[in-house]
């Protein structure tokens, strides 16, 4: 814990003002206007979320290529390999095996486990909710893994560090709305496509696996 804070500080000295800045939007964002809605008790519709997700990740990538002068390959957006595409079936196969398993795990653990909580919401239509399936799998894995992953690669060299506070912002950022037992399993799930995105440095294996693991949920809710 003493390295990754020092090695935070470190980071923090040598970031410039805009990828600072960019790592701030890309993490924190999404959770902002999340605790926004719901101190306020606003309701956001379905579509207007996907909005509001796809804004954040254009200004993220917008920015990052046109004032960074990032490539898209710097935010994570490199070709994959064949190989991926194992890494894609297997990260997706321990996924739903995470959340089929762990219910009743962490049930016995005494742990508070609600179900339907990784679902769309039931105001939505099918198609929209499958639309907001596909857009939480992309944007998220570009907001919490891609741009940050490989920004803060760059400036520390430690995987520890890249990883992990992207990990842990994301699932804070679940904690406030998400039972305990729940908020285990999303944490197991976080880390799982963390390893995965550090070891291919692609964001294909895990957009691809957090886009069929929510499009299963959806599926599930309205035909289950």
């Amino acid at each position: 814990m003493t390295d990754i804070t020092r090695d935070s500080r470190t980071v923090s000295s040598r970031l410039p003002p805009i990828t600072g800045l960019l790592l701030a939007v890309s993490l924190l964002a999404l959770p902002a206007v999340s605790t926004l809605v719901a101190v306020t008790d606003f309701t956001l519709a379905p579509v207007a979320v996907i909005a509001v997700q796809w804004v954040v990740a254009g200004v993220v990538v917008g920015v990052a290529v046109g004032v960074e002068g990032r490539s898209l390959a710097d935010l994570g957006l490199r070709r994959p390999a064949w190989i991926d595409g194992g890494y894609l079936l297997g990260a997706t196969v321990l996924t739903l095996g995470v959340f089929l398993a762990a219910g009743p795990v962490l049930r016995t653990l005494g742990l508070p486990v609600e179900s339907g909580v990784a679902t769309a919401s039931m105001d939505a239509s099918l198609p929209v909710a499958l639309a907001g399936a596909v857009t939480i799998g992309i944007v998220e894995e570009l907001l919490f893994r891609g741009y940050p992953i490989e920004r803060l690669l760059e400036y520390t060299g430690s995987p520890l560090l890249a990883g992990g506070l992207p990990w842990a912002v994301f699932v804070a950022a679940h904690a406030p709305t998400w039972s305990l037992g729940n908020l285990v399993s999303v944490s197991l799930v976080a880390a799982l496509l963390t390893v995965v995105y550090l070891r291919r440095r692609t964001l294909v294996p895990v957009v691809g696996t957090h886009v069929l693991v929510w499009v299963v949920a959806v599926l599930g809710q309205f035909y289950g």
